[in-house]
């Protein structure tokens, strides 16, 4: 049990985190024509931009670029449309923008710098946010299930 909690907290024990430099969020906006900004969407989820995008959010998006490309038909940008379909036609664009920016933030990358035990040498360890949300939600858990399984069996303290 002390082994388990300690590697835990070893874990999650922040080390010098440094955030490298990346592009910012794709954003759809009512300006710049909707051909273009859809393509920029699909290249940004081709590239891997958004590592941490769930498949459902995925399916979202490319749902609402699908109805986005039909509304537009064969019009440049979204004042061209009647305002219902504008209304629409934004409503798609902010679903979009709002899980691109999530998966954006969840993808981006930190790496921190730790001395492991026994080394004056630092190792670079790169995560994304969500990877790093994950391993401590895995500890939470693990030290969760150490303490219910210790009060579920007193005679196994030390």
């Amino acid at each position: 049990m002390y082994r388990t909690t300690m590697i835990v907290l070893l874990l999650c024990l922040p080390g010098v985190a440094l955030a490298k430099q990346e592009k910012a969020a794709v954003q759809m906006d009512r300006q710049t024509p909707v051909a273009e900004q859809v393509r920029q969407v699909e290249r940004a989820l081709q590239q891997g931009d958004y590592s941490e995008i769930s498949a459902e959010d995925r399916g979202q998006v490319q749902q609402a670029l699908a109805r986005i490309t039909q509304r537009m038909g064969d019009r440049q940008t979204v004042q061209e449309l009647p305002p219902q379909v504008q209304n629409e036609v934004f409503n798609d664009q902010e679903r979009i923008n709002s899980i691109l920016t999530r998966a954006h933030d969840d993808s981006r990358q930190i790496c921190s710098y730790q001395r492991t035990t026994g080394s004056n040498m630092p190792k670079s360890r790169c995560l994304t946010v969500a990877e790093r949300r994950r391993i401590e939600e895995k500890g939470k858990a693990l030290l969760n299930d150490q303490r219910t399984y210790s009060n579920l069996n007193p005679d196994s303290k030390l």
